[in-house]
C-alpha cells in the first residue's frame, strides 16, 4: 500500500512539474516575445568544412570566381612553408601551379621564384601572400593588374623580429572561361579530386604570361 501511495504521489508531482514548466514558458513568451534566429558560423572556405551546399560558379559570377582563382594562384606562386618537401612537391609536373600555368610561366617561376622559396624553406622561414585589392583589366588592355602583398617571417620562433612586408604588381595574361577544363574526361577529374587534388586546378583557367612590376 505504501509503495502504491508513493507511486501515485510521484505521478502527481511529475504532472505538477510539467504544468509549472508550461506556465513558466507561457509567461516568459508572453512577456518577452523573443524570437530565436539560428545561424551557422562558416569555419573554413573548404566545402567539407561548411554547412549547406557550396556556392556554384554561376551563382558567384565570372568576375568573383576569376578573382578567387587569381588569389589562389598568387598564394601558390609566392607562399613559403618551413618545409623543403613542400616546395619539392610544388615544383613537380602536375602540381597546382603547373596545372594553372602555361609551360613558359611555370618554367620562369621554377627558375626564379621557386629558387627563392627553396632557400627560405631551408632557413625555416615562412611567407604568406595575399591580394590587396580586386584584380582589374584596363579598358582595351590585354593584361590583368594584380596587386599583392607578401609577409615574410625570416627567423623561426623569434617574435622579437618583425616580419618583412613587401608589395608588388603582376601584369597577367589570363585565359579564363566558366566551367571545367575542356578535353579532360569527367571521370579523370573525379579521380583527381577524390585523390586529394586541388579543386582550383580543374577549372578552365590558365596564366599565359606574367610581367613583374613594382608598386
Amino acid at each position: 500500500m505504501k509503495k502504491l501511495i508513493m507511486f501515485l504521489a510521484g505521478l502527481v508531482l511529475l504532472g505538477l512539474t510539467g504544468v509549472a514548466i508550461y506556465i513558466t514558458g507561457a509567461i516568459f513568451d508572453a512577456g518577452r516575445r523573443e524570437t530565436v534566429f539560428p545561424f551557422f558560423f562558416q569555419p573554413n572556405n573548404l566545402s567539407d568544412m561548411r554547412p549547406g551546399v557550396p556556392q556554384t560558379p554561376e551563382y558567384m559570377g565570372d568576375a568573383q570566381f576569376m578573382d578567387l582563382l587569381v588569389r589562389k594562384y598568387i598564394t601558390e606562386y609566392f607562399y613559403v612553408a618551413p618545409d623543403t618537401e613542400n616546395i619539392a612537391r610544388r615544383t613537380q609536373s602536375g602540381s597546382v601551379l603547373y596545372r594553372m600555368s602555361s609551360a613558359t610561366v611555370f618554367d620562369e617561376w621554377y627558375a626564379n621564384e621557386a629558387q627563392n622559396i627553396q632557400k627560405l624553406a631551408e632557413n625555416k622561414s615562412m611567407r604568406v601572400a595575399r591580394l590587396i585589392d580586386s584584380i582589374f583589366q584596363p579598358s582595351g588592355g590585354k593584361y590583368w593588374v594584380v596587386n599583392y602583398e607578401l609577409v615574410t617571417w625570416e627567423k623561426p620562433n623569434d617574435f622579437s623580429v618583425a616580419p618583412t612586408v613587401t608589395r608588388g604588381t603582376m601584369y597577367m595574361d589570363i585565359t579564363y572561361e566558366m566551367g571545367m577544363r575542356r578535353g579532360v574526361k569527367l571521370d579523370e577529374l573525379h579521380d583527381y579530386l577524390e585523390n586529394g587534388g586541388d579543386p582550383a586546378a580543374v577549372f578552365n583557367f590558365r596564366v599565359n604570361r606574367i610581367i613583374q612590376g613594382q608598386q
